[in-house]
């Protein structure tokens, strides 16, 4: 295993992506089992998975993938047909794989606790058309309960007597006016994982009606990476030079390709004279298309990302303190170079930005399988829906929310949704909803977990707060409903009364709130008892630059995001009216309450100036109307964490540093208004 350590890291992204791609199959699978489209897109992710655990030495793995292939060929192929208790089987050995894979990255071995080799043994059986018991049957059997055959005799094929068959095969072939190749293919210098590159083309080949008579090296041999770049193939199919060509090209880290036709009975010295010139042409051929080829990613470790965007954060800080000595002593023959900087400093801010984010399906993805095996082991049915999967928000958030999302959509399947029998005899639908979607709202990724379930009793939440001395029964009468939810977000707070093995120990929302809290967003529970719940999280876009509208309020600067903000305006004291003992403004026939940031910040100041600035900002679905002293303008700022120590000061999400050194704390506005 050692000479391969510097590759486990990809190995093991690569990994956990075929096992998505294998999860998302097989769940489209369960749902039309007929599907060859997902039977060949789960054959290929397993393929390719035994090639990659075989070139790194993981045995078990590359075996039960192999054996799982081998199943899924004999049903693309239609000699079997799979059935809904063998596709528990894909499931159950999809889930070994994953444990492998994760038992690589904890302890660099796949070795894991459960039976695989009762596992490998039943694909060994299916695939062999012979009916087994259920999985469940199967998977409580002692590990000595069927010894997989492992003492196969190995058949030696004579070489002369092999190359006798490959010309018969030819010459059927010529009979048929069915094409043959040489195909040659050579992989780029410092390819990693070769045998798993090698698999990907014999694969395309395959796929697209080509098969395979002979390989130089052999086949064992590249299994074995016993190969230099170039691999040599001898095939035959009803498909042209173009196409083998174009296919395989398009897969990463080809250097370059030839496809020469086989003419049977040619010269040799023809041959070869024929084989150096497509080389020669076949150089420049993929020269060329490389121009064409497919993009390309490059994986990049998240500590050189957070360094590069701290880099890019000095960089806007130094440009706007480069700007304020400019225009402190007015010299005005440097604008058009700094103008130039700030562009180029923008576009370059704009693409470290965009390298960090990702799509929140990184996250979603997980989500289908898990809903399914809790559907099924509580006796519900789910209709699960995923909206907004390709928001994209920081890295750094997708890595931790997800843990989350996953104690959300629990709670909702298991105590929000009710069974089938009690949803037709509160007239609803007997499939239950759950629901996750994402969006961008501003400068905040807002993520919902809703279900049409049961939902939770205000008056039951109020008793247990009661009971534990949370709030006297004289506030709780008058508390609205909002602040009643925020109770479910303590920890050990729970109104069930039994709990069960997924949720009831009180444990998970707090979770939630304070890993949401830690990203400086916020959590919020609307409910309706009968009707569902729905649990809103608000992110910010990221951690790093934002645009903001810098302000004054008595001396102080201050900064409001400008992804937030409806609009600004002078009012005037007169412009001031009374509802409700609340201070409001009237624009364009809207009303908007307005709030003064000197009263929100206790500060000493003229109550009823003639003139005030007003920065009109959106929270949600409601205006809000700040009052301010001055508008400076609109700047890059880099947000800095305020720290544990400033923790509770709600109203301020972070710091920043201005052109002239000084510090500028940033509104959270959201907590402002409540």
């Amino acid at each position: 295993m050692g000479e391969f350590n510097e590759y486990l890291s990809v190995f093991i992204d690569e990994s956990k992506e075929y096992v998505q791609l294998l999860n998302e199959s097989l769940l489209e699978l369960e749902k039309n089992i007929s599907d060859v489209e997902q039977i060949n897109r789960a054959f290929r992710a397993l393929h390719t998975l035994k090639g990659m655990a075989g070139t790194m030495g993981f045995e078990t793995l590359a075996k039960l993938c192999h054996r799982m292939e081998s199943y899924l060929d004999g049903a693309r192929s239609g000699r079997i047909k799979i059935s809904s208790s063998e596709l528990d089987f894909l499931f159950a050995g999809l889930d070994m794989i994953d444990k492998m894979i994760q038992n690589i990255i904890g302890t660099g071995t796949d070795e894991i606790s459960e039976d695989v080799d009762s596992l490998t043994n039943v694909f060994e059986r299916i695939s062999a058309g012979e009916k087994v018991e259920s999985k469940a049957a199967i998977l409580t059997k002692q590990k000595n309960t069927v010894e997989p055959q492992n003492n196969e005799p190995t058949i030696h094929i004579p070489e002369n007597f092999a190359n006798e068959v490959i010309k018969d095969v030819l010459e059927e072939a010529k009979k048929r006016r069915i094409p043959a190749y040489n195909v040659i293919v050579t992989l780029q210098e410092g390819t990693q994982l070769k045998s798993a590159r090698m698999y990907m083309v014999f694969h395309t080949l395959e796929e697209i009606g080509i098969d395979i008579i002979k390989s130089v090296p052999s086949v064992e041999d590249i299994e074995a990476e016993k190969f230099d770049l170039t691999v040599e193939l001898m095939c035959v199919g009803n498909v042209s030079q173009e196409k083998i060509y174009e296919r395989i090209m398009q897969i990463s880290e080809i250097k370059n390709v030839i496809v020469k036709p086989i003419e049977i009975g040619d010269n040799e010295a023809e041959e070869d004279e024929s084989k150096e010139q497509g080389l020669e042409g076949g150089k420049q051929k993929a020269e060329e298309q490389k121009k064409a080829k497919i993009t390309q990613t490059v994986r990049v470790d998240i500590e050189k990302l957070d360094t590069l965007m701290n880099l890019m954060g000095e960089l806007v800080i130094a440009r706007s303190r480069i700007a304020d000595i400019l225009k402190k002593y007015n010299i005005k023959e440097v604008d058009e170079s700094l103008a130039q900087l700030s562009r180029i400093t923008l576009d370059l801010q704009n693409v470290v930005m965009k390298v960090r984010m990702v799509p929140i399906e990184f996250v979603f993805n997980r989500f289908p399988r898990m809903v399914r095996d809790l559907s099924r082991s509580l006796n519900k049915e789910i209709n699960f829906i995923m909206e907004g999967e390709e928001t994209e928000l920081d890295r750094t958030f997708v890595e931790v929310i997800g843990d989350p999302l996953v104690h959300l959509i629990r709670n909702a399947i298991d105590h929000g949704i009710e069974t089938k029998e009690e949803r037709i005899s509160l007239g609803k639908p007997p499939v239950g909803t759950v629901k996750i979607s994402a969006r961008h709202e501003g400068n905040n990724v807002v993520i919902e977990v809703e279900d049409d379930g049961r939902g939770m009793s205000r008056e039951k939440i109020l008793r247990k707060a009661i009971e534990r001395g949370l709030i006297t029964e004289e506030r709780a009468a008058a508390m609205p409903d909002e602040k009643v939810f925020e109770f479910v977000f303590l920890p050990g707070f729970s109104t069930k009364e039994e709990a069960s093995e997924l949720s009831g120990r009180g444990v998970g929302m707090d979770v939630v709130k304070n890993t949401v809290d830690s990203l400086n967003g916020t959590v919020s529970l609307e409910s309706k008892l009968g009707k569902g719940s729905k649990v809103t999280i608000r992110l910010p876009l990221t951690l790093a630059i934002i645009q903001a509208l810098l302000i004054k309020v008595n001396e102080y600067v201050y900064a409001i995001p400008i992804s937030i903000i409806d609009s600004t305006l002078i009012i005037n004291f007169e412009d001031i009216r009374v509802v409700q003992n609340e201070e409001v403004i009237v624009i364009r026939g809207e009303v908007i309450p307005l709030i003064k940031l000197w009263h929100v910040f206790d500060m000493e100041h003229e109550e009823t100036p003639k003139e005030m600035n007003v920065v009109v900002v959106k929270a949600g679905v409601r205006k809000y109307g700040l009052t301010v002293d001055t508008l400076i303008g609109q700047e890059d700022i880099v947000i800095k964490s305020l720290g544990k120590i400033f923790s509770d000061v709600k109203i301020f999400s972070g710091g920043a540093t201005l052109g002239d050194g000084s510090i500028a704390l940033i509104l959270d506005v959201m907590n402002i208004v409540e």
